[in-house]
């Protein structure tokens, strides 16, 4: 009987009682933190400017086209064009193609020998490279890779590699190709 009591007691307690709230912090769906306080108001927790969809269309992009296949022998060789949507020019920019058997493993990896460079806003340029030794229907997947060191924009090749590692790839999206899975 006294355990009953006692149950019954502390559940009265909890509906009867008006329970302490505190501040408490969250992630909002945009990435910003928000403090929500126990007077119903809010607040960011943090200043930081998140780019709204507005801004990241004015920073624009580049976009990477593999847009040919060639069979040469027993290689293949792949044509890209990087369009420049960026509202600054492309100084240079590096990239890497890395290909991938249908088991997933990798075969090699190969620049075009040419940086993209000097690519003004709405400019286009084309790039080849090649996979020796590996025929085009062997390769299953071509993976975008590396462009740690470019000069665009506030970034450039000076900066230090391991703090901007990936953020000149991130400027690029690479597009669907019916040619070959292509992707970073």
């Amino acid at each position: 009987m006294k355990c009953r009591t006692a149950w019954f007691l502390m559940i009265a307690g909890l509906f009867s009682s008006n329970p302490a709230m505190a501040d408490f912090e969250l992630k909002a769906p945009d990435g910003r933190r928000v403090l929500l306080k126990d007077d119903n108001t809010w607040a960011y927790v943090d200043n930081k400017e998140v780019p709204t969809d507005d801004k990241k269309k004015a920073e624009g992009e580049l976009v990477l086209l593999l847009d040919r296949r060639i069979e040469r022998d027993n290689s293949c060789r792949f044509r890209v064009q990087l369009a420049n949507k960026m509202p600054y020019e492309v100084q240079n920019l590096v990239l890497h193609y890395s290909a991938y058997r249908a088991n997933g493993v990798l075969y090699d990896t190969v620049s075009s020998g040419r940086a993209f460079g000097s690519l003004k806003p709405g400019d286009i340029q084309a790039r080849e490279f090649e996979f020796h030794g590996l025929p085009c229907r062997d390769i299953a997947r071509v993976q975008v890779v590396g462009g740690d060191r470019c000069a665009m924009g506030e970034l450039h090749r000076w900066l230090d590699q391991a703090e901007h590692k990936g953020q000149c790839l991130a400027k690029v999206r690479v597009a669907d190709s019916e040619l070959v899975r292509f992707d970073t």
